[in-house]
């Protein structure tokens, strides 16, 4: 057997004022032909779960291209067009196939496409016709429409979050696509999407991993795969809502029940997922007052995994004026800084500015301060957690600055800390320390839950809040959960 593989995933924060360009991909994933393999071979990612799937199986690989960016803007069309491109023709050289399977995300958008997996699958279609089958993985924070599961043989969503289990995902996209084409296993699908998006909700505790457990539940009763999209809400697209998808094999009314009693579950649970965070002098306090360290407060409305710039200063400053022995915080997101502190070199104390480079009205503006440089590094490293464990990543210049008893990284790529090391590249051992401070909604207890002996998280203004009232949203259905009262939804028993 030979199967395509190929990714394009972006998670599109429409709010992010900036256009997202080829450079931003090229920075992080942008690989073509065997190049894909190179790069996530022996990766815990979508890709990389692929890849094993198909040696257990014997299967022949046929690499297409896999592109990849930090969350951001709306990307620009002519990104979108050169990926989609590369992808096709990849698809197109590839010779004699038996399936494809496609790594993509739920939540892109492109200047004139809101829902670019629904364009990417009809092109795929369009150029392989009706039968192939066609397997992808997606993210959580998904929206799914009908384009996508009507040019798709199976739509299959990772049930965890932190997403620790992208490669499984990969290796069971894998796995589906042999047992179909051996016609061992016949997919059919149920989408339903209700009126209502959450904010982002780990599916580690509360009412997402009940849901979790329940979609679990029917794939052990056997169903090919129950998940629940959580929708992406930090963005502004008509099609944002939150889903359930169930497959089965080759019973339609099976498929039904199932994505039905799942969704009766999450309508039933919406009001559970309004979350209530102290700011950040309140999270300091609880976190000061911890018996035990170290604690970990996470400032999830300035958050790079959602498509937020990273250089807010609210919990920066708020971490300064408490002046806590043994505190730090990884990181902050300003190249120019990073720049300064480089030129500087350890040892030095300089005079210079953090953060705030970016809407500074709402993000808090830039704070001045004198800092002793620590130590500086080149950003490079391997990520250590189970969330693409394997990978290295390059951050460019980064920089230990000690202020007061505070410890502040600042950086020059915007990026999400999900583990440790970040801080390790720096000489910080973040058990000997009482609070440890950094930019992220939940991915980072892919890398920090084992360590941390509490969590807190802050919810001051920024671009990815949880709580979702504060957004400006200009283009959503309405009337949706939780924007508007007394939504109505037609619940079946």
């Amino acid at each position: 057997m030979r199967f395509v593989i190929g990714q394009i995933t972006h998670e599109t924060n429409t709010m992010f004022g900036v256009p997202t360009s080829v450079d931003v991909f090229r920075r992080k994933d942008w690989a073509l032909g065997q190049d894909v393999i190179k790069l996530h071979d022996g990766v815990r990612d979508y890709l990389g779960g692929m890849i094993d799937a198909a040696r257990k199986n014997d299967i022949e690989v046929v690499p297409t291209f896999s592109a990849n960016a930090v969350p951001s803007g709306v990307i620009m069309r002519s990104a979108f067009d050169q990926m989609l491109g590369h992808l096709l023709a990849g698809i197109k050289n590839a010779g004699e196939i038996d399936a494809i399977c496609l790594a993509l995300h739920g939540a892109g958008s492109a200047e004139g496409i809101d829902d670019i997996e629904g364009a990417i699958l009809n092109a795929v279609r369009e150029l392989v016709g009706p039968e192939l089958p066609v397997i992808v993985t997606l993210d959580l924070h998904v929206h799914m429409t009908t384009e996508m599961v009507e040019q798709s043989t199976a739509l299959m969503i990772v049930h965890e979050y932190p997403h620790i289990d992208c490669y499984e995902c990969g290796f069971s996209a894998i796995e589906l696509a042999y047992r179909t084409v051996r016609r061992e296993v016949s997919p059919v699908m149920r989408m339903i999407s209700l009126p209502m998006f959450i904010p982002p909700t780990t599916t580690y505790s509360g009412p997402a991993y009940e849901i979790k457990q329940r979609c679990k539940h029917w794939e052990e009763k056997g169903l090919l795969h129950v998940s629940f999209g959580h929708g992406f809400p930090h963005t502004d697209v008509p099609v944002i809502a939150s889903n359930v998808i169930a497959i089965a094999d080759g019973d339609a009314k099976l498929a039904e029940e199932a994505a039905m009693d799942v969704a009766n579950q999450v309508w039933n649970s919406r009001e559970e997922f309004r979350p209530r965070y102290p700011d950040p002098a309140t999270a300091l306090t609880m976190a000061k007052e911890a018996a035990h360290g170290p604690v970990v407060i996470a400032e999830v409305s300035d958050n790079t995994g959602g498509g937020a710039p990273g250089c807010g200063t609210h919990l920066l400053k708020a971490m300064l004026e408490a002046d806590i022995p043994n505190s730090a915080f990884g990181f902050i997101y300003d190249p120019v800084a990073s720049d300064q502190a480089h030129a500087a070199g350890p040892g030095a104390t300089i005079s210079i500015e953090i953060g705030g480079q970016i809407d500074p009205d709402c993000l808090g503006a830039p704070v001045q301060v004198e800092a002793y440089v620590k130590s500086v590094t080149d950003g490079r490293h391997i990520v250590q957690s189970e969330m693409g464990g394997g990978r290295q990543i390059d951050l460019g210049k980064m920089a230990r600055l000690v202020i007061g008893n505070v410890d502040i990284i600042i950086g020059s790529e915007r990026y999400q800390t999900i583990d440790p090391e970040i801080f390790l590249q720096h000489g910080i051992d973040v058990t000997r320390y009482k609070i440890i401070a950094l930019k992220s909604q939940n991915h980072f207890l892919s890398g920090f839950g084992t360590l941390a002996a509490e969590v807190i998280r802050t919810d001051p203004p920024g671009w990815t809040p949880s709580d979702l009232t504060h957004l400006d949203y200009q283009r959503i259905s309405r009337p949706i959960w939780p924007l508007d009262d007394n939504v109505k939804w037609d619940q079946q028993s």
